[in-house]
């Protein structure tokens, strides 16, 4: 849970910090380049989702982010979507989904600032919460589709878990019995 706690707490600042950066220092529309055309820092104000679709669609965005954070809180909390990292996939979704929520309620739009491309051909502009977003769905998606849900659960805290004094097993076979035991005089 401190992992979760910490990857999400991580990307919300850094996705808060830079937008606050770049509304307090760029104009809207204004472009810095970074690796010339490539890359470069240009401001835009985003009222709907990747691409562009859904223009002026706040209230819509508002709910699926709320959605996309209790959604969150459920599968960690149900405990059977642990894998190797899922707690930092998890974080990322929910700082990614915290940051732009927080421009939709406040600003009542995202502030965009990342261009990519080459020429007239460009990815559309995106945040730290958009990378956030994206790597950590990603990330789930291809523990999904390996198996990687309950194959490799995350480790419980000690003193938690089925290996816990008193705990009682929940599903499976039985572990084996290990036989007896001998001690060296």
């Amino acid at each position: 849970m401190r992992k979760f706690l910490a990857t999400a707490a991580a990307a919300l600042l850094l996705d808060q910090l830079t937008k606050a950066l770049v509304r307090a220092h760029m104009e809207v529309h204004d472009s810095i380049p970074i690796l010339g055309d490539f890359l470069r820092l240009r401001h835009v104000r985003n009222s709907g989702a990747a691409f562009g679709m859904f223009q002026g669609s706040r209230y819509l965005f508002i709910a699926i982010s709320i959605a996309s954070v209790i959604a969150v809180v459920y599968l960690l909390r149900s405990g059977r979507y642990r894998f190797r990292g899922s707690n930092v996939a998890f974080g990322l979704v929910m700082g990614g989904a915290l940051g732009n929520l927080i421009d939709r309620c406040l600003i009542p739009e995202v502030t965009d600032f990342i261009d990519m491309g080459i020429g007239l051909h460009r990815w559309p502009t995106y945040n730290v919460a958009d990378i956030g977003l994206t790597l950590g769905v990603v990330y789930l998606a291809v523990a999904f589709l390996v198996g990687g849900w309950g194959d490799r659960p995350a480790a419980a805290p000690a003193g938690e878990g089925p290996t816990a004094p008193g705990a009682v097993a929940q599903g499976g076979p039985p572990a084996p019995d290990p036989g007896p035991t001998r001690s060296d005089p």
